[in-house]
C-alpha cells in the first residue's frame, strides 16, 4: 500500500515537473492581442500619402514656386535699391558742383532781371504824366500806371471796373503798339480826366460786363 502511494506521488511529481518545464520553455507574449496604436499610425501615414499624391501638384508645388519667386523679387529689389541710392548720391554731388560753379553767373542774371522789373518813377511836364516802359510793358500797362500816379494828387472813388475802362480809354487815344525798354509815353492830365468822367457815366450793366476783365488785373 505504501509502495503504491509512493508510486502515485512520484508520477504526480514527474507530471508536475514536466508541466513546469513546458511552461518555462513556452514563450510568453504579455502584449499579445490587437495593436490598435500601430494601425492608427499606418492609417494616418496612408492618408497623408494619398493627400500629397492628390494635391501635391496643385497646392504644394505652386506654394513652393511662389516662395521662390518672392525670394527672387526681394533680392532683385534690394540690389536695384542699392544701385539707385548710389546713382542718386552721384547725381547730387554733380548738381552741387554745378551750382557752386555757376553761382556767380546766377546772381548776376538775377540782378539783371530785377533791374529790368524796377518801375521807374513817373515825371510831370507841361500838364502831362510821362511813364517809362520796362520789359514786358505795353501801352495799357503805362496807362494803368499813369492813372495811378494821377490819382495820388487827384483822389477818385473808382471801382476796378472804372479803372479798366479808363486805361482802355487812354490806350485807344494813344494807340496800341509794342514798346521798347526805356521808351516813354506822355499822358495828358486833361485826357485822364476825360476818361474818368466817361467811366462814371457807365451803366450798372456796362460795369457788370467789365468784371470779367477787372478780375484778371492785380491792382
Amino acid at each position: 500500500m505504501e509502495n503504491q502511494d509512493k508510486t502515485l506521488k512520484s508520477d504526480l511529481l514527474k507530471q508536475s515537473l514536466e508541466n513546469t518545464g513546458e511552461t518555462a520553455n513556452k514563450p510568453s507574449f504579455p502584449n499579445s492581442g490587437p495593436q490598435f496604436g500601430f494601425e492608427d499610425n499606418y492609417k494616418q501615414e496612408g492618408k497623408m500619402k494619398k493627400w500629397i499624391n492628390k494635391y501635391g501638384s496643385s497646392v504644394i508645388l505652386p506654394i513652393i514656386a511662389l516662395l521662390i519667386l518672392a525670394g527672387g523679387i526681394y533680392l532683385y529689389s534690394t540690389q536695384k535699391g542699392e544701385e539707385l541710392t548710389s546713382l542718386m548720391n552721384e547725381n547730387s554731388a554733380n548738381i552741387q558742383g554745378n551750382i557752386t560753379g555757376q553761382e556767380g553767373n546766377a546772381i548776376i542774371a538775377q540782378d539783371d532781371e530785377d533791374d529790368q522789373k524796377v518801375v521807374p518813377e513817373a515825371r510831370k511836364e507841361n500838364g502831362a504824366i510821362i511813364e517809362k516802359a520796362i520789359r514786358g510793358d505795353g501801352v495799357t500797362n503805362l496807362s494803368r500806371r499813369a492813372l495811378k500816379d494821377y490819382m495820388k494828387e487827384n483822389p477818385q472813388e473808382l471801382t476796378n471796373e472804372h479803372k479798366i475802362y479808363i486805361e482802355d480809354y487812354l490806350k485807344d487815344d494813344i494807340g496800341s503798339k509794342p514798346l521798347e525798354v526805356g521808351e516813354e509815353i506822355s499822358f495828358s492830365e486833361d485826357l485822364i480826366e476825360q476818361a474818368i468822367t466817361a467811366s462814371l457815366e457807365l451803366t450798372p450793366d456796362q460795369l457788370k460786363n467789365l468784371e470779367k476783365y477787372s478780375a484778371l488785373v492785380i491792382w
